[in-house]
């Protein structure tokens, strides 16, 4: 009786699993509901893709190298406004693939290679093996927690130096204000603009999306201050529609945004709406050059430490090449301009290995990895209680995945030191556990792994 319950147990729990995963992924693979880039971007690109550059930086030469086979070419991914950038960057190194891109910009990435989904999925797909370099602000704190809980390491290497500004409507008479005013402002400190030189109107502080890279670097920003939370009406979803917002503000003239230079300057191009400056520094090329700016944000290029593509490497050594901050500056962007450091933006949680002559299961809070047979399974390790076994009673485990968009789990059995494969859930087995494997590189049932 305790063998069927434990059974329908694992079974219901599984088909919860997988209705949660299949939820997320459609999520991460349907956009924001924006105009542009099936949902993911408030910018029309075009002209901006590799496909129909003419609006992209080029080089007048050939680079030092190139990579020729469409496999081994990193798959790219990242913020609204370092599109541009990344797709000089393939245009110049990748060969053909403008062709190869040609024709792919319904498929719900927003390409094959060169890729689009906006930061806050470009890091989960990162951390999924979806894709391989992003090119965006740093990480967000919830960012690396997902990359540590799934024994993943997220590097970054800064590529470009670049402002991040505060504006407001074009008519607004202020042209300034100062570090601690702004932090004031958003922290709900400071409420009407009369309080710093203005009109007597009310401070509308719009906002952006938690792991948005904005909303990221304005946490940078705030410091140990913290910030107040939006209204409604001052939480805005897209990077484009904060400049529209503001620009467009009706009622008041007292809203107020902020963004990157680039996507202000260079992609949106508003002229409704004015940057002000900061501690009385303006954002220029050579204040942003020399960091004297208050604001200065670094663009990166985020990897995986556990990548094996060498061209990862490679893509990265160009892009802090002449050529590459040649690229740089040409977009919009100032050069990196000092010696480029990388950062581990994550610790490891402690890891458990069980190892087998034929491939190793590794285990970290509620994550695994499991290398059989030239295959690597990444997914959820799940307790699923106790049961009896022949003799005695035993806890079992569930090692959830998913492969062609199906979901699958391995049921394991721990005894001591060690994990036994004792059968399977998936596709449309859910109500039974097989002992079948449903593919040919997963362990048969009885398979030890044994811990380190």
């Amino acid at each position: 009786m305790k063998i069927i319950i434990g059974i329908l147990c694992i079974a219901v729990v599984g088909f919860a699993v997988s209705s949660v995963l299949k939820s997320d992924y459609r999520k991460k693979h349907e956009g924001h509901g924006f105009d542009y880039m099936n949902g993911f971007s408030t910018t029309d690109f075009r002209g901006y893709h590799v496909y129909d550059g003419e609006k992209l930086a080029a080089l007048d030469h050939a680079p030092e190298f190139m990579i020729n086979d469409p496999d081994e070419m990193p798959v790219l991914d990242g913020a609204e406004a370092c599109y541009p950038l990344y797709c000089a960057a393939a245009k110049a190194l990748y060969q053909n693939i403008g062709e190869i891109e040609a024709g792919t910009s319904k498929e719900k990435c927003n390409g094959r290679i060169v890729q689009f989904t906006n930061t806050v999925y470009a890091y989960e797909r990162l951390v999924d093996r979806e894709n391989d370099i992003v090119f965006a602000a740093r990480p967000s704190a919830s960012q690396k927690e997902i990359a540590k809980s799934k024994i993943e390491q997220i590097c970054t290497v800064p590529i470009a130096k670049e402002a991040f500004v505060f504006f407001v409507q074009k008519d607004n008479p202020i042209d300034n204000l100062t570090s601690e005013q702004i932090r004031a402002i958003y922290h709900g400190d400071i409420t009407n603009w009369k309080e710093v030189g203005g009109k007597n109107e009310k401070i509308l502080a719009y906002q952006r999306p938690e792991d948005s890279g904005s909303q990221v670097m304005m946490k940078y920003f705030m410091g140990d201050t913290e910030l107040k939370e939006p209204e409604t009406y001052e939480y805005i979803g897209g990077m484009g529609d904060v400049v529209r917002r503001v620009a467009q503000y009706a009622d008041e003239n007292g809203a107020m945004g902020y963004t990157f230079k680039y996507f202000l300057t260079g992609l949106q191009q508003e002229k409704n709406v004015k940057i002000i400056s900061i501690d009385g520094i303006e954002p220029t090329a050579e204040n942003i050059r020399n960091s004297s700016y208050p604001a200065v944000a670094n663009v990166v290029m985020a990897y995986l430490a556990s990548n094996e593509n060498p061209n990862v490497q490679k893509m990265i050594d160009f892009m802090l090449s002449e050529d590459g901050q040649y690229l740089v500056e040409k977009t919009g962007y100032a050069p990196l301009g000092e010696k480029a450091e990388v950062r581990i933006e994550n610790e490891l949680p402690p890891l458990y290995v069980y190892t087998n002559e034929n491939g190793q299961l590794t285990t970290a809070e509620e994550t695994y990895i499991l290398k059989w047979k030239g295959t690597e399974y990444r997914g959820w390790f799940s307790y699923y209680g106790n049961m009896m076994d022949d003799k005695n009673l035993c806890d079992r485990y569930s090692l959830s995945f998913r492969r062609d968009e199906e979901y699958y789990e391995i049921i394991l059995q721990m005894n001591g030191n060690r994990l036994i494969v004792t059968g399977y859930l998936g596709g449309d087995k859910y109500a039974t556990v097989v002992t079948a494997p449903p593919f040919d590189d997963l362990p048969e049932p009885g398979t030890e792994f044994i811990l380190k």
